[in-house]
């Protein structure tokens, strides 16, 4: 009996292993697409493997030595898998080890816009705003979930490792001292790094979810569980008060999974709302019986006018859905229905105009996968930029640039060109800008 427990540890131990250089090889090949699904399958698999190898070894021995040694290694995978995913693994959004490849130029252009959109110092911004998204926004509920939740219960495995492998740290003020140094450390290193988020609140939901479970595995017959379970111990363990405790977590859980059943009925509904008001069906009706020829302005944007070829505007109607007729201009400048209303669609179902350009235009024009930074200008104060109609392909970049007047001088306006594949600064356009006491723009490029 003693020589099989040993010979099943052995297996054991050997599919652990199997589990564990699978996962390593899904994690550093690129010829494989694993989900998080499936990644957590394989090393919680290796885990459950390396533990009923230790629990065999540990009859074999009879003592509890491999137990503890186990404990050591689910805490260095643990830190290893919270480091893979905060730092360098590409599909939770991580670029960590792309830094070292970046340019000064590279480094500079992308700070201000990581600050901008991905750091958050206000405490409970991010929280307050994922909470009312559940049942309002477009945002998938899973999506809010994994954020919230998820930086809920990451660091809770600390709460199990930490009091049982350092003892000096197995109390309250220490273990919270200690998540915050360690949430701050990550936080900090992900700003360093650009990669993800560096938010307040991600330290405040991953110190509140490791203390929550510490405070758990510190009541006493949790804790002699928990003890007996890893560490082969034979505490004694009230069955009652342990339920007592499981209870009301299970009851979370519970509700967890029905606010996430019902935010994701809320997200389809809204998804269907904003899709019915996008596709519908359009026609367009002119009733024009005699038109006299002149140019009739009936909708202008920011950039363009639009004009009948003829004075109709009051005979020119668009159908949505089969239902009631609205007159195309009160459509596109005061929309009565909920349907998102737009002159492309318009064009595309066959309304026939002219379409002038407001301002002076620029034709950008560059050969390449290559794409254009936000524009730079040297005196604000007399010009703004309007971005007209662009084409990006493999080997080219078209963009159209209205240069709209607001006051007389000359200014200086540039666009940075940076590789699609490398985001590398590849070429600087610039432009002299001069605009006359009509408000007229003239312009020329500088070498």
């Amino acid at each position: 009996m003693k020589k099989k427990n040993k010979i099943i540890s052995i297996i054991f131990y050997i599919m652990s292993m199997i589990f564990l250089l699978y996962y390593g090889y899904a994690e550093l090949s690129s010829n494989i697409f694993m989900s998080a699904f499936g990644r957590l399958f394989l090393l919680c698999g290796s885990c459950l493997f390396l533990y009923l190898g230790a629990l065999f070894l540990s009859k074999y021995r009879k003592d509890n030595k491999a137990m503890k040694i186990n404990l050591w290694i689910f805490f260095i995978l643990f830190c290893g898998l919270l480091i893979t995913l905060t730092l360098f693994d590409p599909m939770w959004g991580r670029n960590g080890l792309s830094l070292f490849n970046w340019s000064q130029a590279d480094f500079s252009k992308y700070f201000n816009y990581y600050v901008e959109s991905s750091v958050n110092l206000i405490p409970f911004k991010t929280i307050i705003g994922y909470t009312k998204d559940i049942f309002t926004s477009l945002l998938d509920t899973s999506t809010i979930f994994v954020n919230l939740l998820g930086n809920l219960v990451c660091m809770m495995p600390f709460a199990l490792f930490i009091p049982m492998l350092f003892k000096k740290i197995n109390n309250t003020k220490k273990f919270i001292l200690t998540i915050l140094c360690i949430t701050l450390g990550i936080e900090s290193i992900q700003f360093i790094t650009f990669s993800g988020s560096c938010d307040i609140d991600d330290v405040i939901l991953n110190t509140l979810g490791a203390f929550i479970m510490y405070k758990i595995l510190n009541i006493k017959d949790i804790k002699n569980l928990v003890r007996n379970i890893f560490l082969l111990e034979k505490n004694k363990v009230d069955r009652k008060k342990v339920l007592k405790v499981l209870i009301p977590i299970i009851i979370v859980i519970v509700l967890c999974f029905g606010f996430y059943k019902i935010g994701s009925r809320f997200y389809d509904n809204n998804l269907d709302d904003w899709m019915s008001k996008r596709n519908y069906k359009l026609e367009i009706i002119d009733e024009t019986k005699t038109c006299d020829t002149a140019l009739e302005l009936f909708y202008e944007s920011e950039l363009y006018e639009y004009y009948f070829d003829c004075i109709k505007s009051d005979y020119v109607y668009a159908r949505i859905n089969d239902g009631e007729k609205y007159l195309v201009k009160e459509l596109l400048t005061n929309n009565p229905t909920d349907y998102v209303i737009s002159i492309d669609r318009f064009e595309r179902e066959g309304l026939n105009f002219i379409k002038k350009e407001k301002y002076k235009r620029i034709d950008i024009y560059y050969k390449g996968n290559v794409y254009i930074s936000r524009e730079k200008i040297n005196d604000e104060s007399i010009i703004e930029i309007g971005w007209g109609n662009s084409a990006q392909g493999m080997n080219e970049l078209t963009q159209e640039v209205f240069i709209i007047p607001k006051k007389e001088g000359t200014t200086t306006l540039s666009f940075e060109i940076y590789e699609s594949s490398t985001s590398e600064l590849v070429d600087t356009l610039k432009y002299e800008i001069s605009i006359n006491n009509n408000m007229e723009v003239s312009y020329k490029e500088i070498d």
